[in-house]
C-alpha cells in the first residue's frame, strides 16, 4: 500500500517539477519478473512481502496462459499482486517479441494487456518489457506514443543471452526504454552470479534484474529455485539493497530525457568488454590537505550526494561517510561570500555528468578540461566551463578532431584514437588567488593548454597552443562549452533565454532578471543549444607556424539586470581580449 501512495504522490506532484528527482542511492534495485507465471503468485509473492521489496511483474497472455492454470497465474492473482502495492506491467498479449516486421501490430498487443488491466481495476501499465529481449529501435517512439514511460531489455547486445549477464542502468545515457538488465537469472546461477548483477548498483547506476518463474516448468531454460531465490532475497536485505519497481524510477530518473542516439552508450560498452577496458574515471583524492579539499569541493561546494562522490572517486559508500564524518564536511552549508570578493574557481570533481539532457553527445566526459565557476547570488548555483571540449585541425579532407573531451561514439576518431595514443589524466594546478592551469602534452609534438583567472566581476580565460611539428596547423577551430546544469534558474530546454551578439553569448534566468554571459575572441560560431542548456563562444586559432604559439582569450561573468546588451558594451569597454 505504501508503494501505491508514493505512486499517486508522483503523478500528483508532475513529472515537470525538476526538484523532484532525487540522486540515485548507492544501492538501488529494481526487481523484474517476466510471463504470467504461477510462482509469480504463489513463491515470488510471499518472499517479497516478508522482505518489503517494491517489483514489477511483466503480464502476457501468450503461451498457452488462457488454458494452463498450473504453470500460470489467473487475473484475479494478477490482480491482487496489484492490491499488494506491487506494479503491473506490460509484456505483450501474446508474448510477441518487438521486430520491424511485427511493429504494426504492437498497438493492439499492448492494449490487449491494457484492456485486461482495466477490467480488473489495475491501471493501464506504463512500464514495458521486450518479450524474448528482442529489440528494434524504430519501436521507441511507438512505446511512448502508446504511454510507456520506462522499458527494461536483456543484457544484450553488450552480453551474449547464454549465461545472463548484463550491465547496470545509466540514466541519462541509456535510453529509458532501453534500460539493460543488470543480470537475467538461470538455473545454473550461484549467489556469487547474483551478487555480481545487484553489485552494478552504485555510482549513479542501477541495477534491474531479470527473473522468470521461482519455479518455472514451462519455461526451464529460465527457471530460479525458490531456495535460491529467497537466498538472493536475503542477500538485498542483508546488505542494505533499496528494492523498487521499474514505475518508481520516475523519484530518481526523467523518462522525458531521451538520448537522441541511444545505441551510443551500448557501443561504448562493447568496446569496453572488448578491450577490458574500465569505463570509469576515478581519481586519487591524495592524503592529507589535499584529500580535504577534494571531499569539500565535492560534498561542500557542489553539493554531491554520496552516490556522486562514490563515482568521481570509487570510494565505497560507507568510506565516504566515515571520511566526510570525520573531516566535519557532513551537511556543512554552502560558504556564502561576500558581494566583491573574488568569484570562486574550482576543478570540476566528476562523479556527476556536468550536463543535463543531451548526455549521449558526452559519454564518459574527462574532467581535465573543466572546472566551475560559482556564481555571486550567494545559492550555490555554478556553471561548468570546458576548457576546451574539442579542438579542430585541418582543411577539407584533412580535416579531423585533434582532441575531444568526452566519449562521443558518434563523433570522427581524434587523433589520439586514430593512433591508439592513450591520454592519460590530468588536473588542474591551482595557483595564487584561485587561478587554474592546465597543461596537455601530445605525443605527435603539438600541444595545448588553458588559464583561468577568477577575478571579483568576472572570470578571464586564456587557451594556447603551441606547434612543435615541422608544418603549418590550420583550420584551428575551438569548442568551448559552458554548462548550466548547475545553475537551475537558467537550464531550460530553449534556445528562447538566450541573447547571441558574437562574440557575446548571454543566458537569461527565468525571471529574466539575472543573466550568465561568456565571450571568446576570434569567435566563429556563436551558438546555443536547446537540447543540453549550454553557451559557446566558439573562437578559431590563427594559423600556427611551426614553432609557433598561438592565444585566445575568453571571458564569462554574471550580470543582474534587464539591459543585457548595454552590458555587453561596458565590458567590451574594458578591453578584456587586447
Amino acid at each position: 500500500m505504501l508503494r501505491m501512495i508514493f505512486f499517486l504522490l508522483l503523478v500528483l506532484v508532475g513529472r515537470d517539477c525538476a526538484l523532484a528527482i532525487e540522486p540515485v542511492p548507492e544501492k538501488l534495485v529494481v526487481l523484474t519478473f517476466d510471463d504470467s507465471v504461477k510462482s509469480h503468485f504463489t513463491t515470488v509473492r510471499p518472499v517479497l512481502l516478508k522482505y518489503g521489496f517494491g517489483a514489477t511483474f511483466f503480464i502476457t497472455e501468450g503461451f498457452d496462459f488462457p488454458t494452463n492454470k498450473k504453470d500460470y497465474m489467473t487475473w484475479e492473482q494478477i490482480k491482487q499482486l496489484h492490491d499488494d502495492g506491487f506494479e503491473i506491467g506490460n509484456h505483450t498479449r501474446d508474448h510477441m517479441g518487438v521486430s520491424e516486421d511485427s511493429l504494426p501490430k504492437l498497438k493492439e498487443q499492448l492494449e490487449g494487456i491494457n484492456k485486461r488491466c482495466t477490467e480488473y481495476g489495475i491501471p493501464v501499465p506504463t512500464s514495458f518489457a521486450y518479450p524474448g529481449n528482442s529489440l528494434f529501435d524504430g519501436a521507441l517512439p511507438k512505446l511512448r506514443e502508446y504511454g510507456i514511460r520506462f522499458a527494461r531489455r536483456g543484457g544484450a547486445p553488450e552480453f551474449p543471452y547464454t549465461h545472463g549477464r548484463g550491465s547496470g542502468y545509466e540514466p541519462g545515457l541509456d535510453h529509458p526504454l532501453l534500460i539493460p538488465s543488470a543480470g537475467d537469472a538461470r538455473p545454473d546461477w550461484e549467489l556469487e552470479d547474483f551478487v555480481r548483477a545487484v553489485k552494478l548498483a552504485g555510482r549513479g547506476r542501477i541495477a534491474v534484474l531479470q527473473f522468470h518463474g521461482v519455479p518455472d516448468n514451462a519455461h526451464p531454460w529460465v527457471h530460479t529455485s525458490p531456495e535460491k531465490f529467497d537466498f538472493y532475497m536475503n542477500y538485498l536485505a542483508t546488505n542494505d539493497y533499496q528494492v523498487i519497481a521499474l514505475r518508481e524510477l520516475e523519484k530518481y530518473v526523467d523518462p522525458d530525457i531521451m538520448p537522441s542516439r541511444p545505441r551510443d552508450v551500448v557501443k561504448d560498452r562493447q568496446r569496453a568488454i572488448e578491450n577490458n577496458s574500465k569505463r570509469e574515471n576515478f581519481r586519487d583524492l591524495g592524503t592529507g590537505e589535499s584529500r580535504r579539499a577534494w571531499l569539500e569541493n565535492m560534498a561542500v561546494y557542489h553539493q554531491f550526494s554520496t552516490s556522486e562522490i562514490c563515482a568521481a572517486t570509487g570510494m565505497t559508500a560507507d568510506k565516504v561517510k566515515a571520511e566526510l564524518t570525520s573531516l566535519g564536511l557532513v551537511d556543512k552549508p554552502f560558504p556564502i561570500t561576500d558581494s566583491g570578493q573574488t568569484l570562486k574557481v574550482l576543478p570540476y570533481p566528476g562523479g556527476r555528468h556536468p550536463r543535463i539532457g543531451f548526455l549521449d553527445g558526452a559519454i564518459r566526459p574527462q574532467r581535465d578540461t573543466k572546472f566551475s565557476v560559482f556564481s555571486p547570488w550567494k545559492d550555490g548555483s555554478y556553471a561548468v566551463v570546458d576548457l576546451p571540449e574539442a579542438i579542430w585541425w585541418g582543411e577539407g579532407k584533412e580535416r579531423s578532431l585533434l582532441y575531444l573531451a568526452h566519449i562521443h561514439p558518434s563523433a570522427p576518431p581524434t587523433w589520439a584514437q586514430k593512433n591508439n595514443v592513450e591520454l592519460k589524466p590530468l588536473e588542474w594546478t591551482t595557483g595564487e588567488e584561485g587561478s587554474l592551469e592546465m597543461t596537455r602534452e601530445l605525443t605527435n609534438q603539438v600541444s595545448f593548454g588553458a588559464k583561468v583567472y577568477p577575478e571579483s566581476d568576472a572570470v578571464r580565460m586564456e587557451l594556447w597552443l603551441s606547434n612543435g611539428t615541422d608544418e603549418k596547423l590550420t583550420g584551428l577551430n575551438v569548442q568551448n562549452c559552458v554548462m548550466l546544469r548547475g545553475m537551475p534558474d537558467f537550464a531550460q530546454f530553449t534556445n528562447d533565454n538566450k541573447v547571441l551578439q558574437s562574440p557575446y553569448v548571454a543566458c537569461r534566468s527565468a525571471d529574466g532578471r539575472k543573466w550568465v554571459i561568456t565571450a571568446w575572441e576570434r569567435c566563429a560560431n556563436a551558438w546555443g543549444n536547446s537540447k543540453c542548456p549550454c553557451l559557446h563562444s566558439d573562437p578559431k586559432f590563427a594559423n600556427c607556424e611551426p614553432g609557433e604559439t598561438q592565444r585566445l582569450r575568453g571571458w564569462l561573468s554574471f550580470y543582474e539586470g534587464t539591459d543585457v546588451e548595454g552590458e555587453f558594451e561596458r565590458i567590451e569597454s574594458l578591453g578584456w581580449c587586447k
